[in-house]
């Protein structure tokens, strides 16, 4: 069991005796949509003992045991997406060998420090320790609400240093080589119309691959990301609401990105009606996939067919992500505002686009200078001598 520390990852519960041989708990836990319902746990006289003994060994109470951890140490997570809820199962198993037997109250800075070095020369990465390290802050600082320590001891911690790579866009060359590999053929009508609506929109990928055709608006030139796709428990699917909260948005396509959704349209009602049945009329993915008709496409089969289409026409390795970063740092170099660019990336704050893309905005300052000097009047010829 991992004691202390998987405890506090959890939802709320209140434990009643009902019989001498049973005890009754009951556990907040978040469905997928994110809303409450009550879950009734009961257990036997030997579950009971044992709740007992583990609440003895990490210094709580048998009720404050049970309000952070069931008894099978599954985390029970409350208000939380369901990938991250996922993601937190991950974390938790990663750090059990090395905080896992650990008392919450002896998790000191020292100790955290020490456990950081140990997984890196166990040979886990040190982005992944830092982001190890995020989640021990993120339990510490819900022990620490509840009372359970006198502070949160991972915030004097030193994890490994966030390093931010400099982000990578496609440049004029690669985007030509790209695009003109991809037209050349005509079975690639699909992915054409997909990466051309990639990199225009400046869409994730997961975002685009959940775009259905309610979304696209036809009338106003425009297209409505508002679903994206994650991967909890039940496998990879389309969720609503978007990475970040202001990930919901409607973004402006100009005509000829409309007239090439217009053409595509019909190739796709033609794609439905020779399926027939077999076609999944519901969910009306503009991209669907082709082991599934009519279902959404998944993001791992465009980064397959990416790769293998790459190797094939011997261009130089391209992640799907680029072209969301090409977009964005097209924008920054037109000109386009730092709020503008954040809006329509879908990021939270205009910061967040200027730390990512700074880099980009590097050849402006020339036109900075310009843009003051300009007004200056020609000075006077002055005699040196």
């Amino acid at each position: 069991m991992f004691r202390g520390f998987a405890a506090l990852n959890a939802g709320s519960a209140k434990a009643s005796r009902k019989t001498k041989h049973k005890k009754r708990g009951l556990i907040n836990i978040a469905r997928r949509n994110k809303t409450l319902r009550r879950k009734e746990i009961v257990y036997s006289a030997e579950e009971w003992e044992q709740i007992e003994k583990q609440a003895a060994e990490c210094h709580l109470k048998t009720s404050t045991f049970i309000r952070a951890m069931s008894l099978n140490g599954e985390v029970k997570v409350v208000d939380l997406a369901a990938s991250t809820a996922l993601n937190y199962s991950y974390h938790r198993k990663r750090l059990a060998p090395f905080i896992g037997h650990i008392k919450l109250k002896d998790l000191t800075p020292i100790v955290l420090n020490k456990a950081y070095t140990d997984m890196i020369n166990a040979g886990i990465s040190k982005k992944y320790v830092r982001e190890l390290h995020t989640f021990v802050h993120t339990v510490l600082g819900m022990a620490f609400k509840e009372g359970l320590i006198p502070r949160n001891y991972a915030s004097a911690a030193t994890p490994p240093k966030k390093i931010r790579p400099e982000v990578e866009a496609l440049s004029e060359e690669q985007l030509s080589a790209f695009f003109k590999a991809l037209y050349a053929d005509e079975k690639n009508y699909f992915y054409q119309v997909f990466f051309s609506l990639l990199l225009a929109s400046g869409c994730r990928i997961g975002e685009l691959c959940a775009l259905s055709w309610d979304n696209v608006d036809f009338e106003n030139n425009r297209i409505h990301i508002c679903k994206h796709f994650v991967l909890d428990k039940s496998g990879r699917h389309v969720e609503d609401g978007c990475k970040t909260t202001a990930g919901e948005r409607w973004l402006y396509m100009d005509n000829s990105i409309m007239k090439m959704l217009t053409a595509y349209r019909m190739f796709w009602i033609k794609q439905a009606m020779e399926h027939g049945s077999k076609w999944n009329v519901f969910t009306r993915a503009v991209f669907v996939s082709p082991n599934k008709q009519g279902d959404y496409l998944s993001p791992n089969t465009v980064r397959e067919w990416l790769r293998r289409f790459l190797e094939k026409n011997k261009i130089k390795r391209i992640h799907p992500h680029q072209f969301r970063h090409t977009a964005i740092s097209l924008q920054l170099q037109a000109g386009i505002s730092v709020p503008d660019a954040a809006k329509r990336a879908g990021h939270v704050r205009p910061d967040v686009t200027l730390s990512i893309y700074a880099h980009t905005l590097k050849n402006n300052d020339v036109h900075c200078c310009e843009a003051v000097t300009r007004v200056l009047p020609d000075m006077p010829k002055h005699k040196t001598g």
